[in-house]
């Protein structure tokens, strides 16, 4: 029988605690119950990674993460008031730099919490996310949230990625930018 992880039950009980918005013994106890019953019975795969090994590099991402919300909302107020019920919105293809789910998964969660834009699909065969952006009006603004997307992918990569995929993902960035731009001037 796997360990069960102490962490993880306490962060499950917390987040039952703060959709009921209460504390009193029987949310409680039921948030005990709930979080073991989920761990017993979806128990997590053995892992070797470890988030916290770069702890400096991830405070640096949470305030950029901070930061984004902050200009998100600001932008989409913006796009509200001056656009109305008349924001435009896209779906921009945008590769995926690692081939590590945690990573993935946390890039996109970290996208995806920004006002205004979201992870549609993660296509893993084709290594491709699909993000919904609100408050697009030319292919300027498609191009920044392409560049912008492989920018937070490599800031969660340098985050908390293997030391191995820090080091080659501002290049991969680079080189899927200049496939952007070269197939943009293809098709003007």
């Amino acid at each position: 029988m796997k360990r069960l992880s102490p962490a993880l039950f306490l962060w499950l009980v917390i987040v039952w605690l703060a959709l009921w918005g209460t504390l009193d013994l029987s949310t409680a106890f039921f948030g005990v119950l709930l979080s073991l019953i989920v761990l017993l019975l979806f128990p997590l795969p053995a892992h070797r990674w470890n988030i916290f090994k770069h702890p400096v590099r991830l405070i640096g991402l949470g305030a950029y993460l901070v930061w984004d919300i902050v200009l998100s909302a600001v932008r989409l107020g913006w796009d509200q008031w001056r656009d109305g019920d008349d924001i435009k919105a896209a779906i921009v293809a945008v590769p995926v730099l690692s081939d590590v789910d945690h990573v993935i998964a946390s890039a996109a969660n970290v996208l995806s919490l920004g006002p205004g834009k979201f992870v549609l699909q993660i296509d893993r065969r084709r290594a491709v996310w699909y993000v919904y952006v609100l408050g697009v009006r030319s292919k300027a603004d498609t191009d920044k949230i392409f560049d912008d997307a492989l920018d937070l992918q490599v800031r969660v990569i340098y985050a908390y990625g293997g030391a191995d995929e820090s080091d080659t993902v501002r290049e991969r960035a680079e080189q899927a930018k200049a496939r952007r731009v070269r197939s943009t001037v293809e098709a003007e």
